[in-house]
């Protein structure tokens, strides 16, 4: 049977956007200083040098192997540096002469209160740190990575969740990324470079987690739980309710940030529109493991009271970005677990 009209209809509509976004991207090929050499930094390199562009990531303790693993040795360098060392970002900016900075770097999660005086100094001097040596050195466009934990998730009962939904920063991390999505508005209004800001659903892909990202280390987890053999567990209070977003796609809709000319000034929420719990993991994983015995673990009828995560809005990523989610929970899934066979190493 033909697919319906309505379908077919969305189908070409959104090649139509992609079409157009594609029409208003920057000219040519670009470099690009990334900060960041973490699951979102490497995959974002990966995905810029892929379209041609010259990357440089810069990381106070860049791992290696993870880099080649992610992003290849093609058209990529590595300097080492902390945020915290203006002169040394500096040097970094006019050595490489990038208009665009990608600031993916700091620290996530419960790292940033671990101790919390660390983490602030860390996320909010050191992104303070990138924006100005952004402007000293002529950096036409930042693009800062944020959070979709920006918003005030206790106080939302429906969704989607759009760009101008109420912030709210109830821990310190989320504290430390409201305020510098603040600083870099300030700065850019203030010294006139363009400024972008992304907010990634809650990202998943091959990493090294350190500690940090919850979210990140329980998928990372279960991955393992698959790979090793045995039965797999899925633990509801760890995995929860809520938008996961695969590590290429949050590199697509960055490179994307990077490029499109209509992105100044705008913020965008980069996710799969989707929200996966318990169920759906069990669901994929009977899919990709159908041997393999899967249980749920349940919460409390108090934990579960707070899975209440409702979907983002991408409206306006779609339109002025032109971004569309490739990877659905079960395909990211399947890439995820595809490539950790062939890395050979948890990192």
């Amino acid at each position: 049977m033909p697919p319906p009209l309505c379908e077919v209809a969305s189908l070409w509509l959104n090649v139509l956007i992609i079409h157009k976004r594609n029409r208003e991207r920057k000219g040519g090929t670009m470099k690009i200083l990334i900060t960041g050499t973490g699951l979102v930094g490497c995959h974002s390199a990966s995905e810029l040098i892929s379209q041609g562009h010259s990357v440089w990531l810069f990381d106070a303790s860049p791992n290696p192997k993870y880099i080649e693993a992610i992003a290849g040795k093609k058209r990529i360098k590595v300097l080492r540096g902390d945020l915290r060392d203006l002169p040394t970002l500096l040097r970094a900016l006019k050595e490489t002469k990038p208009p665009v900075v990608v600031h993916t770097a700091g620290f996530i999660g419960g790292e940033v209160a671990n101790p919390p005086y660390r983490g602030v100094q860390t996320n909010t001097l050191g992104s303070a740190n990138v924006f100005e040596a952004c402007q000293i050195a002529g950096v036409k466009r930042v693009v800062h990575v944020s959070t979709f934990g920006v918003y005030d998730w206790e106080n939302i009962r429906r969704g989607p969740v759009k760009e101008n939904f109420p912030l709210g920063g109830h821990t310190f991390y989320h504290a430390t990324k409201i305020a510098n999505e603040l600083l870099l508005d300030a700065y850019a209004r203030y010294y006139g470079f363009e400024a972008v800001v992304i907010r990634p659903a809650g990202a998943y892909g091959p990493g090294h987690y350190r500690g940090g990202s919850t979210g990140g280390m329980n998928m990372n987890e279960l991955v393992r739980a698959c790979l090793n053999g045995g039965p797999i567990v899925i633990h509801e209070q760890r995995i929860g309710k809520n938008d996961f977003v695969y590590a290429k796609d949050v590199a697509r809709g960055i490179a994307l940030a990077c490029t499109v000319k209509g992105a100044a000034g705008k913020t965008f929420n980069i996710g799969t529109g989707e929200v996966y719990g318990p169920e759906d993991f069990q669901r994929v994983l009977k899919r990709l493991f159908p041997k393999r015995e899967i249980t749920i673990v349940r919460g409390s009828a108090g934990d579960r009271a707070g899975l209440s995560r409702v979907r983002l809005d991408l409206s306006q990523s779609k339109r002025v970005l032109g971004y569309l989610p490739h990877f659905p929970l079960e395909k990211g899934f399947r890439d995820y677990i595809d490539r950790s066979r062939q890395m050979g190493f948890w990192a």
